[in-house]
C-alpha cells in the first residue's frame, strides 16, 4: 500500500479510538436511562460531540482521503503515462539515431570495399600485364636459343655424319670382303651340319611317328633326362606336357623321357597342314628331371630345329636340373595367304610402273631431263617440310599425351605407395573391372597375380581391384635399380573379373606404361571380359656395359655440344652456364 494511505489509516484509527474512549469511559458522562433499557451508549450528552456525529466526521474525513488518494493515484497514473510516453519517444528516437549511424557505417563499410576491390583489380590487371611481358621476353628469348641451338645441332651432325661417311668408306671394302669369306665358310658348315641334324631329327621323329606340317618346333637330346618344351602362342596360350593340345590347333605328340626309356629323345609340337595362325612364338626348354638311376651327367646339351614355313632355323643350348625355364628362340609365322595376295599385287604394280616409267623416259628423256629434275628438287624441298611439320605436330601432341598420362600414372602410383626402378611395367585403367598384369621375363618365368615375386627380383607390389575399391586403378610390376636381367621381356594384360554391381561397361580400354633403363614406352589396347590374354608390348632390357655405354655416348654429345658454343664475356658467363644447365636438365 502506500505510504499516504497508510499514515491516513492510523490518523483514523487512532481518533477512532479515541473519540470511543471520550464517549464511554469519560468520568462526567451522564446515562440517560429508562426503565428496562441498559446503559451502554446511552450516556448523556455533557458538551463534547456524540458518537454519531464522530462517526459522520470520521467518515467524511475517511472520505476526503480516499478522495485524495485517488486524485493522487491518478495524477501519478497520468505522469506515469506521460513518462512511458517519453520513454518510449526517446526509444524510438535513439532506435532512429542507431540505424541511421548503421545505415551511414554500412555504406561506408560497403564504399571501403568497392575502393579495395578496384585497388585489387587494378593491382592484379598490373600483375598479370608484367607476368605476359615477361613470359613474353622469356619466350622470345628461349625461341631464339633453340633456333640457335638447332643451328648448332644441324652443323654439328653433319660434321658428324661426314667423318662417319668417311670412316665408313674406307671400312667398308674390307669389312665386306671379310663378312663374304666368313659367308661362305659359315654357309658350308651350317649347311653340313644341318644336314646332319635333320637327318638325326628325321629318324627320330619316323622312330616316334610324329606328325609333320608347315610349321614344326622339335627338340632333341643325348641322354635319359627329361627335358621339356614349351611353346607360347600368339593368343598366350602355352603348349607343353600339361597341355597338349592347345585351342589355335597346336599339339605336342611327342614327349620323350617321362620315364628314362632313351638316350636319344625327342619332342614335337606340330600344326598340322597349314593351320597355324600368324603372329610372334616363343620357344622354351625346361630340364624337369633327371633320372639319377641312369647315371646321366648335367649340363644336359639340347637342339631345337624350328621349321616356319619351309624356312628352317637351327638353335643350341645347354640346361642343368634345377634351372629355371629357358627362352630359347621367338619367331614370327606370316599371314600366308595375306602375304601371296600382297606380293601378287606389288609385283604386277611394280611391273606396270616400270613399263610406264621406262615409255615415258625414252620419250621425255632429252626435252624434259632438266624441268623434270628442278621439280622433283621443288617437290621434294616441299615434301620434307610437310614432313617436318607434321613430325614436328605430332612429337608436340605425343609429348603433351605422354606429360598428361605420366602425370596420372605418378599420381596413382603415389596413391598406391608403389616402388620405381630403371626397369618398371605399370598398367592403368579407367572403371572398376579387375584386368591383370602379366610380365614374362627372361628366364621365362610370369609375374602376376599369383606369383608377385619372381626369382630375378621382380615384384608386383600394386595388384588393383581385387573388390572394386577404385574407379582408377592401377597395377605395377618393378625391378629395383639394376637388377632386372638383361634379355627380353614380354608384357601381358588378361580381363580377370567384371565387377558388374559397379555397372562397369565393356570393352576397357588400358593404357601399359614401360620405363626401360629410361627410355618410355608407352600402349594402349583395350579388352572384354572372356577375351583370352593379350599380348600388349616386348622389349629388350640391356646389359650393364650396355647402360653404361649409352650413358657414355650421352655424355660426350653433351660435352661436344656445349663446347663448341661461344665463350661469353665475365659478366654474363654465369647466367649462361645455368641456362646451359637448365637445357641439359631439359
Amino acid at each position: 500500500m502506500e505510504p499516504v494511505t497508510l499514515v491516513a489509516m492510523g490518523a483514523l484509527s487512532g481518533g477512532f479510538l479515541f473519540g470511543i474512549y471520550y464517549t464511554l469511559v469519560r468520568s462526567d458522562a451522564k446515562l440517560n436511562m429508562r426503565p428496562g433499557m441498559s446503559a451502554e451508549g446511552l450516556r448523556q450528552d455533557t458538551g463534547a460531540p456524540s458518537f454519531g456525529r464522530t462517526k459522520q466526521e470520521i467518515d467524511r474525513k475517511l472520505a476526503i482521503v480516499e478522495a485524495r488518494r485517488r486524485r493522487a493515484e491518478l495524477v501519478e497514473s497520468r505522469l506515469a503515462a506521460q513518462e512511458a510516453e517519453l520513454r518510449a519517444a526517446e526509444n524510438a528516437r535513439k532506435l532512429a539515431e542507431e540505424a541511421e549511424l548503421e545505415r551511414i557505417r554500412r555504406e561506408d563499410a560497403k564504399r571501403r570495399a568497392e575502393e579495395q576491390e578496384l585497388a585489387r583489380r587494378e593491382a592484379e590487371e598490373e600483375q598479370r600485364k608484367a607476368m605476359e611481358e615477361s613470359e613474353r621476353l622469356r619466350l622470345e628469348e628461349e625461341s631464339n636459343l633453340a633456333k640457335e641451338r638447332q643451328k648448332e645441332e644441324e652443323r654439328l651432325a653433319k660434321e658428324r655424319e661426314e667423318l662417319r661417311q668417311a670412316e665408313m668408306a674406307a671400312a667398308e671394302e674390307q669389312r665386306l670382303a671379310e663378312l663374304e669369306a666368313a659367308k661362305l665358310q659359315e654357309e658350308m658348315e651350317s649347311r653340313a651340319a644341318a644336314e646332319a641334324a635333320m637327318a638325326e631329327l628325321q629318324a627320330r621323329l619316323e622312330r616316334e611317328g610324329a606328325m609333320t606340317g608347315d610349321v614344326q618346333i622339335s627338340l632333341m637330346w643325348e641322354n635319359f633326362n627329361d627335358l621339356d618344351l614349351h611353346v607360347v602362342c600368339p593368343s598366350g596360350e602355352r603348349i607343353h606336357g600339361g597341355n597338349k593340345k592347345s585351342e589355335c590347333s597346336g599339339e605336342l605328340d611327342v614327349d620323350a623321357n617321362v620315364r628314362p626309356e632313351t638316350k636319344k629323345p625327342v619332342e614335337n609340337v606340330v600344326w598340322p597342314g597349314v593351320t597355324a595362325p600368324p603372329g610372334t612364338y616363343q620357344v622354351y626348354v625346361h630340364h624337369y628331371k633327371k633320372h639319377r638311376k641312369r647315371r646321366t651327367k648335367d649340363p644336359t646339351s639340347f637342339q631345337i630345329i624350328v621349321n616356319n614355313v619351309g624356312d628352317y632355323r637351327e638353335y643350341h643350348g645347354d640346361l642343368t636340373y634345377g634351372d629355371p625355364i629357358k627362352l630359347v628362340c621367338q619367331f614370327d609365322v606370316p599371314d600366308r595367304a595375306e602375304q601371296a595376295e600382297n606380293a601378287k599385287r606389288s609385283l604386277e604394280e611394280q611391273m606396270r610402273l616400270e613399263v610406264e616409267q621406262s615409255a615415258r623416259l625414252e620419250e621425255e628423256r632429252e626435252a624434259e631431263e632438266q624441268q623434270r629434275q628442278a621439280d622433283l628438287a621443288a617437290a621434294e624441298e616441299e615434301r620434307l617440310a610437310e614432313l617436318e611439320s607434321a613430325r614436328k605436330q605430332e612429337e608436340l601432341e605425343s609429348r603433351q599425351a605422354a606429360e598428361t598420362a605420366m602425370k596420372e600414372l605418378q599420381a596413382r602410383l603415389d596413391r598406391e605407395g608403389a616402388r620405381s626402378g630403371d626397369v618398371q611395367i605399370s598398367l592403368m585403367w579407367d572403371n572398376f573391372n579387375d584386368l591383370d598384369l602379366h610380365v614374362v621375363c627372361p628366364s621365362g618365368e610370369r609375374i602376376h597375380g599369383g606369383n608377385k615375386t619372381s626369382q630375378c627380383g621382380g615384384e608386383l607390389d600394386v595388384d588393383a581391384n581385387v573388390r572394386p575399391e577404385t574407379k582408377k586403378p592401377v597395377e605395377n610390376v618393378v625391378w629395383a635399380d639394376e637388377t632386372a636381367q638383361p634379355g627380353e621381356y614380354q608384357v601381358y594384360v588378361h580381363h580377370y573379373k567384371k565387377h558388374k554391381k559397379r555397372r562397369t561397361k565393356d570393352p576397357t580400354k588400358f593404357k601399359v606404361i614401360v620405363n626401360n633403363v629410361g627410355e618410355l614406352l608407352e600402349f594402349d589396347g583395350k579388352l572384354s571380359h572372356g577375351d583370352p590374354i593379350k599380348l600388349v608390348a616386348q622389349f629388350e632390357v640391356p646389359t650393364t656395359d650396355e647402360r653404361q655405354a649409352r650413358i657414355d655416348a650421352i655424355r660426350a654429345e653433351m660435352d661436344l655440344l656445349t663446347g663448341s658454343q661461344s665463350k661469353p664475356s665475365d659478366d654474363q658467363e654465369p647466367e649462361v652456364k645455368v641456362e646451359i644447365e637448365d637445357e641439359e636438365e631439359n
